[in-house]
């Protein structure tokens, strides 16, 4: 390296050529598999070199022991993959890496690794099993090691696996000779150095980065408690609690990974685009800027805190976790805490605070309730709703339909089975949520006769069950004009019908609508509401299998809220209207009751 990483953070990885990398004892094994080793592949191949300039990944925290030897605090799978990328590329070893126990010979180099790209691969490479992973595992146990006389150890099958994944991808991929350029002149990593102020790894990561690379500050947050463990004296503690961080880091990392749990402490972004998902928790605990105040609030956090009088200790973080984690499997809490993040502006980090002055739970689902209720309410124990969620007043194309709707959703969930967890995860991972008008706000320009016969069968009822629509002659004209045996003419009738019919029965009023996801919306469309139960309810049909319909809309196409004396089945009446909203303020109050 040319530079002195102390005034140049940030490096080439073809700076890293000739040095010498130490793993220590108290360090977990390499175990990157496919999805990382191929992820981080497609990544340097695919970045825009015109625009970004240079691929730049996570920070290498290392010890500067002796020249050109630097024990490897933190990066080892990365440094581990980069190794053998090269080693595949260039048929040669770029770095040195030695490890404190598991090398086989004295100086704590792998025999194994060091001569990897030297043995023969074809039993792997020419294989067309679609279980790749299990046929890697099984041509290691059953012949390579026999055949070449290696010793079969976890952390050389891991190597190999790694090497055959490798090798894989470019049988797949080519380009190898573009992905060389690119990883040895235009791929960086900060130089993340005890002597090295965080100061000016957060500079180097701000300023070269800009925003262009989806970095994340949870390696920097990390970066900041190993530096800090790596200054305990005492070996034997400094391993283990170096130790039980990574595990308790990569456990956490895993669980995070879940959509449902995901999905239940935030809104705004799926788990997917986050690269570290522990990156979440590290907003909870310290809270998160906007992209107009700071990118990085997060770690300025953390790198005030670890300069200050009182520094973090990962333990109250992994308390903060368990903490969350009881609250998921509260069902109360689950679904008020659910309530509030997605339908109040109020974040999980000011939730924590109050949580952290009372400390105890029925004082926090209380505090979740009234948060709701200063949301929803004016008064709410005269059920006074904020004109904006006013269920006798809002209607369709108003903002307030959706989120009483969704809270009406959380609440059946809540209260009617106990066993049922609202799935915040589908609903976020829904493309698009649509108000759909139960009794179709617009049923014309139909296609065939029986769809016809069923809108005028509906019509019908509706007549029947509704005076004022009987003694309405120019209504009444109309339909009794209606020739099945001509569309055109019919449809033509049917939308004046349908125009005469918004004018009396208010269909935008909160007692015709419901939640519905868009694949089934496009399904259903402006059928009739015989149609549409069946489709919804899937009586005769299936919907599409990424279609999720919320169970609050199921109950309403099964008329689950309508007297059975009462029930008629092929059209959504008063009756079922005025059940539905009785429902809905019902639940709604039981809920935050």
């Amino acid at each position: 390296m040319n530079t002195d990483q102390n005034l140049n953070p940030l490096v080439t990885i073809k700076d890293l050529q000739g040095k010498n990398f130490l793993i220590n004892k108290y360090q977990r094994g390499y175990r990157w598999g496919k999805r990382e080793i191929h992820a981080l592949l497609q990544d340097i191949l695919t970045f825009d070199i015109t625009k970004d300039g240079f691929y730049c990944l996570q920070p290498l925290v290392v010890l500067n022991k002796v020249d050109d030897t630097f024990e490897l605090i933190d990066g080892q799978q990365r440094t581990t993959t980069i190794y053998l990328i090269l080693k595949y590329l260039l048929n040669d070893n770029f770095y040195h890496i030695r490890y404190e126990t598991r090398g086989s010979t004295d100086d704590g180099s792998n025999d194994f690794l060091i001569n990897l790209h030297t043995f023969d691969f074809s039993e792997i490479l020419n294989t067309d099993s679609k279980e790749i992973e299990n046929h890697i595992w099984k041509v290691w146990k059953e012949s390579f090691c026999n055949v070449n006389n290696i010793e079969d150890t976890v952390d050389n099958f891991y190597f190999f696996k790694a090497y055959c994944l490798i090798q894989l991808w470019f049988i797949k991929n080519g380009n190898e000779e573009t992905l060389k350029y690119y990883l040895l002149e235009h791929t960086k990593v900060i130089w993340y150095t005890e002597e090295l102020k965080e100061k000016e790894v957060a500079s180097t990561f701000i300023n070269f980065n800009d925003g262009k690379i989806q970095l994340d500050q949870a390696e920097l947050v990390k970066g900041l408690f190993v530096l800090d463990m790596n200054k305990i004296s005492d070996f034997t503690r400094k391993s283990y609690e170096l130790n039980q961080f990574a595990d308790e880091w990569n456990s956490i990392e895993q669980h995070l990974q879940r959509p449902d749990f995901w999905n239940f402490i935030q809104k705004n972004r799926t788990n997917k685009e986050v690269a570290n998902k522990i990156t979440i928790l590290l907003e909870i605990d310290k809270g998160k800027g906007t992209k107009e105040e700071d990118l990085y609030y997060t770690f300025r956090q953390y790198e005030k805190a670890f300069t200050g009088e009182e520094k973090p200790e990962w333990r109250s973080l992994a308390t903060l976790y368990n903490l969350l984690d009881e609250w998921y499997h509260d069902r109360e809490t689950y679904h008020l805490m659910g309530a509030v993040v997605h339908l109040t502006s109020k974040t999980i980090h000011a939730v924590l605070n109050e949580y952290r002055s009372s400390n105890k739970k029925d004082e926090l689902k209380n505090y979740l309730k009234e948060i709701l209720r200063e949301e929803f309410f004016l008064e709410y124990n005269k059920n006074k709703f904020k004109p904006k969620y006013d269920i006798n007043e809002i209607k369709y194309g108003k903002t307030g339909v959706l989120p009483i709707l969704l809270l009406y959703n959380i609440a059946v969930a809540h209260l009617q089975d106990k066993k049922y967890l609202f799935p915040f995860d589908l609903f976020n991972s829904t493309r698009a949520w649509n108000i759909e008008h139960i009794y179709a706000k617009n049923s014309m320009g139909f296609e065939t006769i029986e769809d016809l016969m069923d809108w005028k069968s509906e019509i019908e009822e509706l007549f029947n069950e509704n005076d004022s629509l009987k003694q309405n002659d120019e209504l009444m004209n109309l339909f009794d004009k209606i020739k099945v045996d001509d569309l055109e003419s019919a449809n033509a009738k049917v939308k004046e019908i349908e125009k005469l019919l918004g004018d009396i029965i208010d269909k935008d009023h909160l007692s015709n609508l419901c939640l519905l996801d868009d694949k089934t919306n496009i399904q259903v469309g402006k059928k009739v509401f015989r149609r549409k139960r069946e489709q919804i309810l899937e009586i005769n049909t299936l919907l599409d299998e990424n279609a999720y319909v919320p169970l609050a809309t199921k109950q309403v196409f099964q008329k689950a809220l309508t007297l059975s004396s009462e029930l008629t089945m092929n059209y959504w009446n008063t009756r079922d209207r005025e059940a539905y909203i009785s429902d809905v303020l019902n639940k709604i109050t039981t809920f935050l009751n």
